[in-house]
């Protein structure tokens, strides 16, 4: 299962709840005590708020976030008044971008944790039941499932 994270109040660097902390997302990733996976390393984002622009940043990998050296750099440097965190434990799906939350649509953030029974029996269903307008400035990267939202998957 994956662990996230999210922090709203007044504007604080990122890695000040992030990997600071004895506790921190970043350390429960790397030492699991409960769960099936023993580590999270199957990717990452972050999700930042900022009051003067319209959309939301977003910044992921596909590596352990405890090892990658951008989000270390940048996670002393940004500060917000509102993070999402997202540290990945794949459930069978690829490790790959598309995976890795948040997801941005407009001003919105989404993550979400766990997984859709036989979803690969499903991916097309679900797909073809997205409405085309929601896919609408997605780029490859932001769309959840690589696949035409009129083509079986």
């Amino acid at each position: 299962m994956c662990r996230w994270s999210a922090d709203s109040g007044s504007p604080i660097h990122l890695d000040e709840g992030f990997s600071k902390p004895a506790h921190s997302l970043i350390d429960q990733s790397r030492h699991a005590r409960r769960g099936v996976e023993t580590s999270n390393g199957d990717g990452f984002g972050v999700g930042r708020y900022e009051p003067d622009r319209p959309e939301p940043a977003i910044f992921r990998g596909v590596g352990p976030a405890w090892s990658d050296t951008d989000l270390r750099e940048l996670a002393g440097r940004i500060g917000s008044p509102l993070f999402l965190a997202h540290l990945r434990a794949s459930t069978g799906t690829g490790v790959q971008e598309s995976n890795c939350h948040p997801f941005r649509h407009g001003r919105r953030l989404r993550m979400h944790n766990g997984a859709i029974h036989n979803f690969f029996d499903l991916k097309g269903e679900l797909v073809r039941a997205v409405d085309p307008s929601l896919y609408a400035g997605c780029t490859p990267r932001s769309r959840p499932w690589k696949a035409s939202p009129r083509t079986p998957a």
